[in-house]
């Protein structure tokens, strides 16, 4: 069983961007499983061969490994904190301002971070990115279209504000819209922008072994610009990662680091 497994994460590797190898094994193994339920499916090489006679089946993998699932402002004291503190702290600057939201999903997280810079004053020299490796994800999130649920999380003055009703849906107002540039990036490569004021991503590290938390963590390093800041999410931790000495906490509530330097 152990070796179909293994057979199966090589053979996903070889024909898509994801990197099984980083993954720890039983979180990556329930996602697959979903599928192979989905497919009436018991055992991963009838998977395996279920995805080469099928190829448009890796897709529907992919998008099920991805963690995709996110809302608006989601833990508010977070970007409450990033806000009032960080975003009120970068207003006293004229410098351009440079976010990465790595790990974007479907953008729930880059436009919070847009609407928390407009309530900051510092929106109009602020550019945020937004990276992902689904690019399903990454469609959703350039036609700023959400259903409610996205907002379960969302103060009413904010949807009401910063979001314009579209029959049942809400979309992001073009303001907010036209400050993040989405693109196709992953987390282990040097992104094609650099010089960031903020980082931030959430409920990745987690589902990933030790080796690839360092690798992302010294990766984050190097784009930060010197006085840096890195947010993550609230059920992960730093504990025994030899780069976690690069940083410094500076609210460990919400899970905000500095950049060392």
């Amino acid at each position: 069983m152990e070796n179909k497994f293994h057979s199966l994460l090589d053979y996903i590797q070889r024909k898509s961007s994801f990197h099984c190898q980083y993954y720890k094994e039983k979180p990556l193994s329930r996602r697959i499983r979903v599928r192979m339920r989905a497919l009436h499916l018991d055992e991963y090489d009838q998977y395996m061969r279920y995805l080469i006679d099928n190829p448009e089946e890796m897709e529907v993998l992919l998008e099920t490994l991805t963690i995709n699932l996110s809302y608006f402002f989601r833990n508010l004291e977070t970007f409450d904190y990033i806000r009032d503190t960080l975003f009120k702290a970068m207003s006293g600057t004229h410098k351009r301002l440079v976010v990465w939201s790595a790990g974007c999903a479907h953008g729930e997280e880059p436009y919070s971070l847009a609407i928390s810079a407009a309530q900051s004053g510092v929106l109009d020299r602020m550019i945020i990115y937004a990276t992902d490796i689904d690019h399903k994800a990454l469609g959703v999130a350039q036609e700023g279209l959400y259903d409610t649920f996205a907002f379960q999380y969302t103060p009413r003055h904010i949807l009401d504000t910063y979001f314009k009703k579209q029959d049942s849906k809400y979309r992001i107002m073009s303001v907010i819209k036209e400050r993040v540039r989405f693109c196709y990036a992953d987390l282990f490569d040097k992104p094609p922008f650099g010089g960031c004021d903020l980082i931030m991503c959430r409920n990745v590290l987690i589902y990933l072994d030790r080796p690839a938390q360092s690798a992302i963590l010294k990766n984050f390093y190097e784009q930060l610009q010197p006085d840096g800041y890195l947010v993550i999410g609230k059920v992960e931790l730093l504990i025994g990662i030899p780069e976690v000495k690069l940083f410094e906490i500076v609210n460990r509530a919400e899970h905000v680091y500095k950049k060392r330097f």
